[in-house]
């Protein structure tokens, strides 16, 4: 842009600005380039910035660093609030590291209406869950809408700057992303962890358990509940691959009891009992394990003869109920077990220590025959 002097803005700003707006713009400390700047752009002089962050702003245009559109868009909202004001150093830092100058300044708008900084919205942008507004918003992206519409998850849509209602059906949400309308939630980062476990491919089963957990009280679902929920059902499915396991080692084992003699068979009635309520256990509950645990028992060579070894062992262990016990000290034994075994590997060999007086002096060489 062509710089105007300090006196040519003033005259071009005594044309367009109101007589009080011009005695403002007059006793404020702003720079020759911010003048020049407001001559050409005059609603940065109807916001809440103060003066040195329009001296900011001026300097980002004047430079090419933000567009006539950016400035236009940033002002256009400043009049009602300029909370975004202690985040402009890290607007424009955001731009000189590759954000894209538009993105960046929707996102700067956004964040004089929202309770988060500058690179806090950013990263929920960069997250893919969120994309900034025209009307300095966050609005979540239609995948993950859709995806917590059907988690029941309370949404909320909002067409321009003051119509928002509701989101009460798949309908009514499908009807707010036709009118491009911005989509609401109460916690961001419930967007952000959806959209992240939507690149699972067991997402569908995650998505009907999370809901299911939660019931009437989705509402109430935030990041670290997900996070729990998601453990949860981790351990879920890694139960039903120990079952799997487990059945698959009692079925061999009856198999070859049946091969025997009936004498064997009743000799081994304690055993064969026992071995099938472990087995029943296991269908039927899912042990309080970490997934850990589950992994260091799906690695047994026979998960069933270790938990068996275990409740024989443990002279406490009485009813149905109790197999859980066994299952649980089976699996923290094989855990321990496992892990000073990948200390051993990860230990770096040793090597003894030699003392001087240790060291064979050196013999002569041999002298060499011409």
């Amino acid at each position: 842009m062509n710089l105007k002097s300090r006196d040519e803005s003033l005259e071009t700003l005594s044309k367009t600005l109101k007589s009080e707006q011009l005695r403002a713009v007059i006793t404020q400390p702003y720079t020759d380039t911010a003048l020049s700047v407001m001559s050409e752009i005059p609603a940065i002089a109807d916001t809440r910035f103060s003066a040195a962050a329009v001296n900011k702003l001026s300097e980002a245009y004047a430079n090419e660093k933000i567009s006539g559109d950016d400035l236009e868009h940033i002002s256009r909202f400043a009049p009602r609030d300029n909370r975004n004001e202690p985040y402009i150093d890290e607007f424009l830092n955001s731009i000189d590291k590759g954000v894209y100058h538009t993105t960046a300044a929707k996102i700067f708008a956004a964040v004089g209406y929202e309770n988060h900084s500058y690179n806090e919205a950013l990263d929920f942008v960069k997250s893919g869950a969120f994309y900034p507004t025209d009307h300095a918003g966050l609005s979540v992206t239609e995948d993950v809408s859709r995806e917590l519409d059907k988690m029941c998850y309370p949404l909320r849509a909002c067409e321009g700057f003051n119509y928002c209602y509701d989101i009460d059906s798949a309908e009514r949400l499908e009807g707010a992303l036709e009118r491009s309308a911005a989509i609401t939630v109460s916690d961001k980062m419930i967007a952000v962890k959806v959209n992240e476990a939507m690149k699972r491919e067991d997402w569908h089963d995650l998505r009907e358990y999370i809901t299911s957990e939660m019931g009437q009280y989705i509402g109430d679902l935030s990041g670290q509940i997900f996070d729990e929920i998601c453990a949860d059902f981790e351990c879920v499915k890694l139960s039903d691959v120990l079952y799997d396991k487990v059945r698959a080692e009692y079925d061999k084992f009856i198999s070859d009891m049946q091969k025997g003699t009936t004498a064997a068979a009743i000799e081994s009635a304690y055993e064969i009992v026992w071995k099938d309520n472990i087995t029943q256990y296991l269908e039927n509950e899912n042990p309080n394990l970490t997934k850990n645990q589950y992994a260091a028992l799906i690695s047994s060579k026979n998960a069933l003869d270790e938990i068996y070894e275990e409740w024989c062992s443990n002279g406490e262990l009485h009813s149905y109920d109790d197999v859980e016990i066994a299952i649980g000290d089976t699996a923290k034994k094989r855990e321990y077990s496992l892990e000073q075994e990948q200390r051993m590997r990860e230990q770096p060999p040793v090597i003894p220590e030699v003392k001087a007086e240790d060291i064979p002096a050196p013999t002569e060489p041999k002298r060499r025959s011409r």
